[in-house]
């Protein structure tokens, strides 16, 4: 008798780890979840001990079951180099909302190289050339990411990563100029389609896991682009707001849409497309001025239907990517009333203004119209922010509930093993084959 399989997906966020699980019918059979301990959210050695650390958690937890096909997602912007032979990292990571490499970015753009989705000090041009002046690497040297990082120690192979984390380092149809004419072009990693199947989990980690059978590695994604995926099938212009530490905003559209100067940005997803942007606002914000509890019960009390008109835009620190494509916009969070929950109030005001005229700017420049929201993350459970936010943005908002980012990235996994394994003589698909997204 054959063994119920599982595909598992793993999920590195801003604030913690995720994997989840579904059986070969798509059906949830698990999330187990960690926090990052302090310090850990940019160490490559941790999210490689959280995430076998989940996967055996996972694992005991439906001992009958085997794992067909794991696939990995992580916040896109991350850079860094490592060792291509070993994956040993060779410099820091730079979080996808670090902004040293201004000097790099205004460089780029008075040479006129500074075009595309990854142009600014947030682009990974800008961020590979700054790591590249502090730490100068050369080949075996690899441009990495979050996600394609811990997808080669899995797979046992580095210098491949998948389409969707390699836009944001400079890759649309081709590197940037300002990488494949460089130093760093011998540094550069194969691209690949996201759901592509890479092979199996390396023989090492296989014994480490108990597993009996190594399963399938399949190239991953964004944690944005999961998040949306975990929700299936959506109707034609239902936007996805996932509001977890940062504010993205993605929609389905069947044509592509890059307009970096507002940080407009588009995914390929099977024959369509995800268009979207990333904010440097969210709920990590609103962390920053309370805890949980006290974040419940002030939300609780808020009179949403009466605005505060503080006209704030709640950053942490100077920078936007989207809407305002600004690296030097400041935070605007004054005055501050006395009352906390007039605060709360406005920031949750200013969230939702971001969040409004995001969509607007989509649409402007082709998106298909907005006619309803569906939000992920963190911040989906707040009924007042809801409440705000379907007010100011003019359309119905509605949370979904036990669809975090890692069953999205779970889908991607069963799909890649559907391409693997289903096909005549169950062949290997060559690594440049877009897979079918269902």
């Amino acid at each position: 008798m054959s063994r119920e399989r599982l595909f598992l997906g793993i999920d590195l966020g801003t604030s913690g780890i995720r994997v989840g699980v579904l059986d070969g019918h798509g059906r949830q059979r698990g999330v187990v979840a960690r926090p990052w301990p302090p310090g850990q959210s940019l160490n490559p050695s941790a999210w490689l001990r959280q995430a076998l650390g989940l996967i055996a958690i996972a694992r005991r937890r439906l001992p009958a079951a085997e794992i067909a096909a794991i696939a990995v997602d992580g916040t896109s912007g991350t850079t860094f180099f490592c060792s291509r032979p070993d994956g040993r990292p060779l410099t820091p990571v730079l979080a996808y909302d670090d902004g040293r490499a201004g000097a790099e970015a205004q460089a780029l753009a008075a040479a006129g190289l500074a075009a595309g989705p990854a142009a600014g000090p947030y682009g990974g041009p800008a961020k590979l050339l700054w790591l590249n002046r502090h730490y100068p690497q050369r080949p075996p040297a690899v441009v990495t990411a979050q996600a394609p990082w811990l997808t080669g120690v899995l797979a046992g192979r580095h210098g491949v990563m998948d389409e969707h984390n390699a836009l944001k380092l400079g890759f649309h149809e081709t590197w940037a100029e300002a990488l494949s004419r460089g130093p760093l072009a011998a540094c550069l990693p194969q691209v690949v389609p996201a759901g592509t199947p890479l092979g199996p989990l390396c023989r090492t980690l296989t014994c480490r896991l108990g597993l009996r059978s190594p399963p399938l590695i399949v190239a991953g994604t964004t944690d944005s682009t999961a998040a949306f995926l975990a929700l299936g099938p959506l109707p034609m212009g239902c936007g996805v707001s996932s509001l977890g530490s940062t504010l993205v905003l993605k929609i389905a559209s069947g044509a592509p849409i890059f307009v970096p100067e507002f940080g407009i940005y588009s995914h390929r997803l099977g024959k369509g497309w995800l268009v979207g942007g990333a904010s440097n606002s969210g709920a990590a914000v609103l962390a920053h001025y309370f805890d949980r509890a006290t974040l419940a019960r002030l939300s609780a009390t808020l009179p949403v239907a009466t605005p505060t008109h503080l006209d704030y835009y709640p950053l942490l620190k100077p920078g936007e990517r989207f809407p305002v494509n600004d690296p030097g916009l400041m935070p605007r969070l004054t005055p501050r009333p006395s009352d906390d929950r007039q605060f709360l109030q406005g920031l949750l005001e200013g969230l939702a203004a971001i969040e409004a005229q995001g969509y607007a700017l989509l649409a402007r420049y082709g998106a298909p119209r907005l006619q309803q929201i569906v939000t992920t993350g963190g911040g989906a459970s707040n009924a007042a922010w809801r409440a705000i936010r379907a007010r100011t943005i003019g359309v119905p908002v509605r949370a979904v509930a036990d669809r975090p980012a890692a069953l999205g990235t779970a889908c991607l996994a069963r799909r890649g093993w559907e391409d693997r394994y289903r096909e005549p003589g169950g062949r290997h698909f060559p690594l440049d084959r877009c897979p079918r997204m269902h």
